[in-house]
């Protein structure tokens, strides 16, 4: 039987992408953090022996001691040399558009034990425009006689404080403007794909642009606008295919396709792209509550007289008597991205469609 999948996140959710190395191969973003630098490949001591599964075996008694075909038969994995690893590595390092994070911390008395020496040995610390966060020195005190010892608090106090702390514990450090946004209610149908379902109110909208169809198509015409040429156009074809085998929905290619081309056929994407404009920037402020504000807005321009200009893209089919509703559905979204930036302007909302996208300001 067929079951809804989870929705994945819009690129300005408050959502991590964790994947293998292997499953990044041909995608993009722009922060990546490599974990898993610092331990060490599986490098098995003692006698070895491998059944292969079209028979016999292969041992290995040590490392100059072993039949012919044992490294043929062992783990691919176990297999890797240091040039096969470097190459793995460039693939991970090469997914980051804007920010690389890595830790190169590494033992001083091996070569190459590790994924983290073998980037260092590469050159990773004096590569160009690398920031480096050290561990400051441990701070130099005089000795002392005897140590201070405070009293212990009343127990009442005790308690007050584990409270607090068990409190602030449970808050959100952050909030993602997105999840401003208002919500429909989850829906379930009978005899109809899973794929589909969101909510009521989307229920009469083709299938391209609701549920887990319209997430994916979302994504990829946002992967598409972050890449694109906003003036010409070039690279469109190319980065649709790209984002629709990414997003796994090669038959909506020329929604894809179509969708984009309206938001690059706008005024507003127009006026943005002969000036200084800034795509899939990360915003973030600090609330008076002390949790942080933040979101991917997908671009951004410098008018003339210097106000910064909103724009987000909506990929939702909505006819022209439900704009007005689905304007202040997105508003407080809109509203909070502007929040976050000095001399801001009134924000844009562009409503892509195959037809035309129509701007709105809020």
């Amino acid at each position: 039987s067929r079951v809804a999948e989870a929705v994945l996140p819009e690129t300005d959710a408050d959502a991590v992408r964790v994947m293998t190395i292997h499953a990044a191969k041909g995608l993009e973003f722009p922060i990546v953090i490599l974990s898993g630098m610092t331990a060490a490949p599986n490098r098995q001591r003692g006698v070895q022996v491998l059944w292969p599964p079209d028979g016999g075996y292969a041992v290995k008694l040590k490392s100059s001691v072993q039949t012919e075909d044992f490294d043929l038969v062992q783990p691919v994995d176990e297999q890797m040399d240091d040039f096969e690893r470097r190459r793995l590595l460039y693939v991970a390092a090469t997914r980051a558009r804007d920010h690389l994070v890595v830790s190169l911390h590494r033992s001083g008395n091996r070569r190459h034990s590790s994924n983290a020496e073998l980037l260092a040995s590469a050159g990773g610390v004096e590569a160009p425009h690398v920031t480096l966060f050290t561990t400051p020195s441990p701070v130099e005190r005089e000795p002392r006689s005897s140590a201070d010892v405070a009293p212990p608090i009343a127990r009442t106090d005790w308690e007050s404080r584990v409270a607090e702390a068990r409190s602030a514990s449970r808050r959100h450090s952050a909030q993602s403007a997105s999840g401003l946004e208002g919500t429909g209610p989850d829906v379930a149908l009978t005899d109809v794909d899973p794929g589909t379902a969101k909510a009521a109110r989307d229920l009469e909208l083709p299938p391209w642009s609701k549920g887990r169809y319209g997430t994916a198509i979302g994504r990829a015409v946002h992967g598409v606008m972050q890449v694109v040429d906003l003036s010409t156009g070039s690279g469109l074809e190319a980065a649709v295919s790209a984002q629709c085998v990414a997003e796994g929905v090669l038959e909506y290619a020329d929604v894809v396709a179509a969708l984009t081309r309206s938001a690059l056929a706008s005024d507003v994407v127009h006026r943005a792209a002969v000036r200084e404009h800034w795509r899939e920037s990360y915003v973030g402020a600090l609330q008076p509550d002390g949790t942080i504000l933040e979101g991917f807005v997908d671009l951004i321009y410098r008018e003339d007289d210097g106000r910064l200009v909103i724009v987000d893209y909506k990929t939702d089919a909505v006819p022209a008597a439900a704009l007005d509703s689905r304007v202040t559905y997105y508003a407080p979204q809109l509203q909070a991205y502007a929040d976050t930036l000095p001399n801001a302007g009134s924000p844009v909302l562009l409503f892509l469609n195959p037809a035309g996208a129509v701007e709105r300001l809020l």
